[in-house]
């Protein structure tokens, strides 16, 4: 029949009833994991959270929980002075305070990146040097710090994220590599 079991990362698993009780290791992620007895199935991904219920309270429970009130000062004062059995007036609440933005936190500003970086700054660049590995994935900034700095020699080869191809940075770059 078999065991249907899931992995602490949710991976499903089928495992034969003779591993019941028994230390698995996940084939999709490696997680070790306590395979269930027969019959039971270990908690999956879809029932991890408990389930809500709603419960009836009595009345007299009800008018003891807290209430949201609206925002409108108005609407507050009357709910309040409904609430006290008193007419509603304008008085009950404290006057408000003028609510006072933080300052804007200062920008860096914008570092002005090479027209072919700047066609698409959100996508990733890799470098691949001559006889060696590419790079991990850098941000368009990361690249025109790579041509400021002048490290590139033209003899490179970059990729973006949206090329499906590699190609030569002498290419890619002309006016940057002198």
């Amino acid at each position: 029949m078999g065991i249907v079991a899931f992995c602490p990362n949710g991976h499903r698993i089928n495992v034969k009833d003779s591993f019941a009780g028994r230390k698995g290791l996940c084939p999709t992620c490696g997680a070790k994991f306590r395979v269930p007895a027969p019959g039971s199935s270990s908690p999956g991904p879809e029932s991890a959270l408990p389930t809500a219920r709603l419960l009836d309270l009595d009345a007299a429970v009800a008018a003891t929980l807290p209430r949201v009130l609206p925002l409108n000062r108005e609407a507050v004062a009357a709910t309040v002075a409904h609430d006290a059995g008193r007419p509603a007036t304008r008085d009950l609440l404290p006057p408000a305070e003028p609510v006072l933005a933080p300052a804007p936190a200062p920008t860096a500003a914008w570092p002005t990146l090479h027209p072919v970086l700047a066609e698409r700054p959100d996508l990733l660049w890799c470098i691949a040097f001559p006889g060696g590995e590419p790079t991990e994935p850098l941000p368009a900034e990361s690249m025109q710090a790579w041509l400021d700095a002048g490290q590139a020699e033209g003899t490179e080869v970059v990729w973006r994220s949206d090329w499906p191809e590699w190609r030569p940075a002498r290419d890619v770059f002309p006016d940057a590599l002198s």
